[in-house]
């Protein structure tokens, strides 16, 4: 007969042979850290050329005294012989995701068979059939095994948030799994660029109705902890200062700064069409007062670091300075080179005193000035990559194309 161990580590367990097969491996594959359980006989402890007591591969029985389509009696019976209860859910996932196969098949074949040579465009009916059986297949495992404790979104929450009393945690979780639900539901409907407007609506809507709910069961620390860490304008923000070695006392000023002002004017996290051009416009007028926040906040010189960092050039050339193993001090000289040579051509394209030979002639002297100097800083490699990634600037340096028949224009 096969043994427990045999059938685990060999055979096929539905169609999540390779998933279970791996998860066994790296469950059991450590002597030191798994303990044989208790049932199982002396010579069932000894993995096969191994000779480690602590290594539990199998008592002799076989799979079909634990195996049942009944899988609450399953699970009480492997609980019973001692398996962990990860490697319960692996198993136990797994046969449950094989007894939904036939309909996820039905609903991928409801799409018929696409050319290979055709563009696959996104099929808003089978994508939400697709999302809703996932979503059934999860609901199933939870109801037979409780929540994940490793990866489940509970288990999330309680790594960010451990002071946090478990059933916040549980309340947390529930809200935020219906959000993500619906939320999916919009953004199914095409890419976030392809919102339209009401969609737009819709998300802000779902977003205002998620964080009353969230701040209906914590304190106001709580929340702003909360905010602090999982909230879409604190993410932005990381994302927007990834340049800025940002303290924590700067974050959280600068966070409250554009939490207000989202607030008020509302995120352009879902794309261009997702809001009206009066909402657009009325956040970029007020731009400016944010900055002079920010500026207040920070300090004069702080603010000039943070408007460098913020810069989308600077961003590309810091990445490729890291990519090329070189000092963030590289990037820094690159920037200055860049606002010094761009301060310097409009004062010469200003200065209408000059003839356009003199004009043309100063401004290669400047072109061959920037070459030799973000060369010197980032090497002959690296400004052949600079002028894809963060050298875009540089282009100032090359007369624009004439319309057909016109004269070249004036540099």
């Amino acid at each position: 007969s096969m043994k427990i161990s045999n059938l685990i580590l060999g055979a096929s367990l539905a169609a999540n042979a390779a998933l279970v097969g791996g998860f066994m491996l790296g469950a059991w594959g450590s002597a030191s850290s798994v303990t044989a359980p208790a049932t199982m006989s002396a010579a069932g402890r000894t993995a096969t050329g191994a000779g480690d007591a602590s290594v539990p591969v199998g008592d002799g029985r076989d799979w079909a005294a634990l195996q049942t389509n009944d899988f609450a009696l399953q699970r009480d019976r492997l609980r019973a012989e001692g398996f962990p209860p990860a490697m319960i859910r692996a198993l136990l996932a797994a046969q449950i995701r094989e007894t939904f196969a036939d309909r996820r098949k039905a609903i991928e074949a409801s799409r018929g068979e696409i050319p290979f040579w055709k563009n696959t465009v996104p099929d808003v009916p089978t994508l939400l059939a697709q999302r809703a059986l996932d979503r059934e297949i999860q609901q199933a495992v939870t109801a037979l095994l409780g929540p994940d404790p490793e990866n489940g979104p509970a288990a999330t929450l309680q790594r960010q948030f451990p002071q946090l009393a478990p059933d916040k945690i549980a309340q947390l979780a529930t809200l935020r799994d219906d959000y993500d639900q619906k939320r999916s539901e919009i953004l199914v409907q095409g890419s976030t660029l392809n919102l339209s407007l009401a969609d737009g609506e819709k998300l802000s809507a779902l977003e205002k109705n998620l964080r009353a709910e969230v701040a209906s069961v914590l304190t106001p620390q709580e929340l702003e902890d909360y905010d602090l860490r999982t909230s879409n304008p604190a993410s932005q923000l990381r994302f927007s200062l990834a340049a800025f070695d940002v303290t924590e006392q700067e974050f959280r000023s600068l966070f409250q700064l554009q939490q207000a002002f989202d607030d008020r004017f509302g995120g352009i996290s879902y794309g261009p069409f997702a809001q009206s051009p009066e909402s657009v416009k009325a956040r970029n007028d007020a731009r400016g007062e944010l900055n002079n926040q920010i500026k207040a906040a920070l300090g004069d010189d702080r603010y000039a670091e943070y408007k460098r960092s913020t810069d989308y050039n600077y961003q590309q050339t810091s990445r490729l300075a890291a990519r090329l193993e070189l000092p963030p001090e590289a990037a820094n000289q690159v920037w200055a080179v860049q606002q010094d040579i761009q301060q310097r051509i409009e004062t010469l394209r200003s200065d209408r005193t000059l003839s356009l030979a003199d004009r043309t002639q100063q401004l290669a002297a400047l072109n061959d000035e920037t070459i030799a100097k973000v060369t010197a800083a980032l090497g002959e490699r690296g400004f052949a990559a600079y002028k894809q990634n963060g050298g875009a600037w540089m282009q100032v340096f090359q007369p624009p194309r004439p319309a057909h028949g016109a004269a070249p224009a004036m540099p």
